[in-house]
C-alpha cells in the first residue's frame, strides 16, 4: 500500500525528480571541478545525447552524404 502511494508520486512527479537530480549533479559538478569544467563536461554530455538521437544520426548522415556527392 505504501509502496504504490510512493510508485504513483513519483509517476506524477517525475519531472520535479529528474530536475532535482540533475540539479544536484550540476551542484556537485560545480563544486567538484569549476565552473569551466563543468561548462565543458555539460557541453561534451549534450553532443553525446544528440549523437545517440536517431533522428539527428539520420540528418548527419543525409548532410555528409549530400555534401560528399558535391
Amino acid at each position: 500500500m505504501m509502496l504504490e502511494k510512493i510508485i504513483e508520486n513519483f509517476i506524477l512527479n517525475f519531472r520535479k525528480y529528474l530536475y532535482a537530480i540533475l540539479g544536484l549533479i550540476a551542484g556537485i559538478l560545480l563544486v567538484e571541478y569549476g565552473v569551466l569544467k563543468t561548462i565543458f563536461i555539460l557541453i561534451l554530455a549534450f553532443i553525446g545525447f544528440k549523437l545517440g538521437d536517431r533522428d539527428f544520426q539520420e540528418k548527419l548522415k543525409k548532410q555528409i552524404l549530400n555534401r560528399l556527392k558535391d
